[in-house]
């Protein structure tokens, strides 16, 4: 991947001053912690969806026959 000069001293910059071991590694880095907020950001969203769903209580045993019948169908049994 070719990047603009500016854009690779900028990241060697701050490789040496992380202590990343080159531009490559702390590049690397960036795009780590990007997926993990777009992880995180799907997370909250699926929470804050369960937060505004339509008031229906749930219960442990409920969720748990959910859970056992998802995975008895994934197992195909």
């Amino acid at each position: 991947m070719d990047l603009p000069q500016e854009i690779e001293r900028m990241a060697a910059r701050r490789a040496a001053e992380g202590g990343y071991r080159d531009a490559a590694d702390y590049v690397a880095h960036l795009v780590a912690a990007d997926i993990r907020d777009a992880s995180d950001g799907a997370l909250e969203g699926a929470l804050l969806e369960g937060l505004d769903g339509d008031g229906e209580e749930w219960s442990l045993d409920a969720m748990r026959a959910g859970c056992n019948a998802s995975l008895k169908a994934a197992k195909g049994t």
